[in-house]
């Protein structure tokens, strides 16, 4: 017979939530099994530009030489 679509839509709502939580609970369970992935060519791009950045501040952050009279 008709339903209508927007309880088809709620059914299917509901399988998602149902799905995610049992994801969640899985993660949750088996945390201590999760292995960090390896940069791929982009993260590692973004690490040495940042990198790059953070030597330039650094470098333009260092305070003058104490005149010899204060030694």
């Amino acid at each position: 017979m008709y339903e209508h679509p927007h309880y088809q839509y709620t059914r299917f709502e509901e399988r998602e939530l149902a799905r995610r939580a049992e994801l969640c609970r899985f993660i949750a369970e088996h945390s201590d099994q999760i292995v960090a992935r390896q940069p791929g060519p982009i993260g590692r791009m973004l690490r040495r530009v940042g990198a790059a950045f953070g030597r330039r501040r650094a470098v333009q952050r260092q305070a003058p030489c104490e005149p010899a009279v204060a030694r």
